[in-house]
């Protein structure tokens, strides 16, 4: 175990799509605890715990191109390296969009 880590991404995901597809991620979504308010999900995963905080959703442009992203901090508690990084192979799968 290595305590606490973190890891911040930019997804091209709005809130809404985030809130609906977070469930997704783990095999009990009933654990979920979602803080709206704050922009932020926790639940327990493995022996640790997973919390993410959504930041403001912003607009990268490309050329005339609009595309919709979320800057997200995620903080592992009490997981291992390869824990995490079973977590985010799950997450990226959810969270995949278009081709492949």
């Amino acid at each position: 175990m290595t305590g606490l880590s973190e890891l911040k991404r930019d997804m091209a995901v709005t809130h809404d799509e985030f809130y609906r597809l977070i469930a997704k991620t783990i095999s009990n979504s009933e654990l979920i605890i979602f803080d709206k308010i704050n922009s932020s999900v926790s639940f327990p995963f493995s022996k640790g715990e997973i919390h993410i905080s959504l930041e403001e959703q912003k607009i990268r442009r490309i050329a005339s191109m609009k595309i919709d992203y979320t800057p997200m901090n995620f903080i592992f508690k009490n997981l291992s390296k390869g824990e995490k990084q079973s977590y985010l192979q799950k997450f990226d799968i959810t969270f995949q969009k278009g081709g492949g």
